[in-house]
């Protein structure tokens, strides 16, 4: 149950979503000089809590079909897109920085508890 707590779930959830999220934005930069390729996003609904314990976070995957910023149909902007990936990279950072401090609160505990 410790490892399922509220929080731990969260952050579990949260980097599924933000893997998510890096896998658009790398295909968005893959596809930089592909004609007619549309960008693509991810979208996070709040994170919901189940009767069944278990933790979601609703992401969903959209393509910008509005805007064109090249004659050739490709709207992918490189800048645009290093920024993003270096964003969900400073997430993703913290996400772990966080497990590992709650890990670490753990083995703390326990080694108290063993004295």
């Amino acid at each position: 149950m410790l490892f399922n707590s509220y929080s731990m779930g969260i952050m579990r959830t949260s980097l599924n979503g933000l893997s998510l999220q890096q896998d658009a934005i790398l295909q968005n930069i893959a596809n930089l000089d592909t004609p007619g390729y549309k960008s693509k996003s991810v979208s996070f609904e709040d994170i919901l809590h189940g009767k069944d314990g278990k933790y979601n976070v609703k992401a969903y995957v959209t393509t910008d079909e509005s805007t064109s910023m090249r004659a050739d149909g490709n709207n992918v902007d490189a800048d645009t897109e290093s920024m993003k990936l270096y964003e969900n990279y400073v997430r993703q950072l913290y996400l772990y920085q966080k497990i590992t401090g709650q890990f670490s609160n753990i083995r703390y505990v326990l080694s108290q508890s063993a004295k």
